[in-house]
């Protein structure tokens, strides 16, 4: 990821960690957010901040609100937050555990016709995530998943058409070759 979009996704982080904070009651996470949130800003170079902010409002991304006393709040707008979750989307990545714990997890499909782009696209990020295409609407992968896997369908809104297991494969000696277990 070049330096640009490095901090174009910091930025993006930043103000939608400020929008989770505005929904959360529980004082423990939003002081955590917080703190989090200081260290990232106090890094960040302020005049490329100001430029890449009004650049975001131009493109929609971001909104200005006024307070009292000349301070501004920065927010992102609903096309703000598609803009975040593409990011999130495109850069979703799947964690590998030190040690397998012998189950597998599966992807399981039956996307209907109508949505056939959908339904190939997901094939395309399943084997992109280094799922094992087991049959046609059948994917493997040996570590936990389920949070990155709920993002996926979610984005694109096929809750009902997917099922995701963990369960023993047996016999698994050909799962195990592929993913060096």
């Amino acid at each position: 990821m070049s330096e640009y979009g490095k901090f174009t996704w910091k930025i993006l982080e930043l103000l939608a960690t400020g929008t989770l904070l505005g929904f959360t009651k529980d004082r423990s996470l939003k002081r955590e957010l917080l703190e989090e949130c200081d260290q990232i800003w106090y890094e960040m170079d302020r005049k490329q901040l100001y430029r890449f902010l009004e650049r975001m409002h131009l493109k929609n991304y971001v909104e200005f609100i006024s307070k009292k006393g000349g301070i501004e709040r920065v927010k992102l707008t609903n096309q703000g937050r598609a803009r975040f979750l593409e990011y999130q989307f495109k850069n979703i990545i799947l964690g590998k555990n030190k040690r397998w714990d012998g189950k597998w997890r599966m992807v399981l499909f039956d996307i209907p016709e109508p949505k056939k782009k959908i339904r190939d696209a997901l094939r395309r990020k399943l084997k992109e995530l280094g799922f094992l295409e087991f049959q046609k609407s059948v994917f493997v992968y040996p570590y936990h998943c389920r949070d990155e896997i709920n993002f996926v369908i979610n984005f694109w809104d096929i809750q009902e058409h997917v099922y995701y297991i963990e369960a023993p494969i047996i016999p698994d000696q050909m799962l195990r070759s592929h993913f060096h277990l």
